[in-house]
């Protein structure tokens, strides 16, 4: 009966990893098209094989779901992750869910703190349910306390509690962050974070994978506009990549009415709780604001902003344009619901000009090329991980589909948007 039971449970483990996505239209996104009549063969958390529908298939030992009229892309990627503390009135076992349930299967933990590990590990494992996470190490912004011997030892111990990369937030003199910059490169280890002194170029100088926000972007404009386009050329040659989290600052801008953000993607499926906190906090934010600014909140604070984010889009179009690598992400606050997020951001892109294929492309494969991954995961391939994002609707038509979620797959484990939103 032991025996029996034990090839039971074995049995459940090798069905759930081995399935049939039957007649699929797959977007694979490494390429701007869309192949149609799919039967793409998901194996030990891996895509086994992608062929014709019509192809006469062995399918003994796989679960089949007929995917007719649905497309396939890869999951998405949040390279802006924040994860909520003790005091969030979004706890994590829903802030994975959310995530998982709006096809997100990566999160760039960016507040990385020791328990993000355990979780990455038994994430990674199968161990728990979400998407897979990248945790940073978060360097220290006390410059009083950090000495040459004393940074080498943050490095190292990042390095070997094996996080994924160190971020830096700012706050310490230019001759540590010197030493910081000498270790990270001495020891292997990326950094990655706020652009130093609010400069894009020091930031380059110093080999940041990644300059996080939209600011720094204008900077550089402001800085050397007769060579802007020069800029966006070492970016690309240096692979810097540029993550500008529109929706927190279009948020925090003022400019939205009460209900437009009560009618935000996703905020259906949070509860009161968060929702009386968010409007809390938000109204908050607003009065402090207003009252330091007086009179001169509209003209110092909203129109400031407006025509900043105009300033932005022209420039943000101009950089995808020019092949730099950009990431994707709404940023953790109030009214950016985890992972339904993306698409609020994703509408802030199509807003700047991007193609629906270049905002796929940010959401997807990018992600997969800023972390040297990309023959791991981040399109739909033969032999890649089956970290997919299964659709209702054809996000190349109208980015607006990416909302048409059917189902989320990690590692080959298949989640029904409808299950997790129960």
């Amino acid at each position: 009966m032991r025996l029996l039971v034990a090839f039971l449970f074995l049995s459940q483990i090798v069905f759930s990893q081995n399935l049939i996505l039957k007649n699929v239209s797959v977007i694979p996104v490494n390429h701007n098209v869309v192949i149609p009549n799919c039967n793409v063969y998901i194996r030990a958390g891996k895509i086994e094989k992608i062929e014709a529908y019509a192809t006469k298939q062995i399918m003994k030992g796989y679960a089949v779901m007929d995917c007719t009229g649905k497309f396939l892309v890869p999951g998405m990627a949040d390279m802006h992750a924040h994860f909520p503390d003790k005091d969030s009135p979004i706890k994590l076992q829903d802030y994975l869910r959310l995530n998982l349930a709006a096809g997100v299967t990566t999160l760039r933990s960016m507040r990385g703190e020791a328990e993000h590990l355990t979780l990455r590990d038994s994430l990674s494992l199968g161990k728990k349910m979400g998407p897979e996470i990248y945790v940073s190490y978060v360097f220290p912004t006390r410059d009083s306390l950090l000495t040459k011997d004393s940074i080498e030892k943050v490095v190292l111990h990042a390095k070997n509690k094996k996080y994924d990369f160190i971020k830096y937030l700012g706050g310490i003199s230019e001759t540590n962050f010197n030493y910081l910059v000498e270790s990270c490169k001495k020891n292997e280890i990326t950094i990655a974070g706020h652009a130093y002194n609010k400069s894009l170029f020091k930031s380059m100088d110093a080999g940041f994978t990644s300059v996080e926000h939209f600011q720094p972007l204008i900077a550089a404009y402001q800085k050397d506009s007769v060579n802007f386009k020069k800029t966006l050329e070492t970016m690309k040659t240096k692979g810097t990549a540029f993550c500008p989290t529109l929706s927190f600052y279009h948020v925090f801008a003022f400019g939205f009415p009460e209900k437009v953000l009560m009618e935000r993607n996703g905020m259906e499926y949070v509860s009161f709780t968060v929702k009386n906190a968010w409007l809390k906090e938000y109204k908050e934010a607003l009065t402090s604001t207003q009252e330091q600014l007086k009179g001169d909140f509209e003209s110092k604070y909203v129109n400031v902003y407006k025509q900043q984010f105009l300033k932005f889009n022209k420039l943000f179009k101009q950089a995808v344009d020019a092949g730099v690598l950009v990431l994707l992400s709404p940023d953790d606050g109030v009214y950016n619901v985890p992972g339904f997020g993306m698409y609020e951001e994703m509408k802030l892109y199509k807003n700047a000009g991007l193609s629906n294929y270049q905002i796929l492309k940010c959401a997807t494969l990018n992600a997969a090329i800023h972390f040297k991954q990309q023959k791991q995961w981040g399109s739909v391939e033969v032999g890649k991980k089956a970290n997919l994002l299964l659709l209702n609707a054809n996000p190349l038509e109208n980015i607006e589909n990416i909302k048409q979620v059917e189902g989320t797959l990690v590692n080959g484990k298949y989640y029904s948007q409808g299950e997790l939103l129960k």
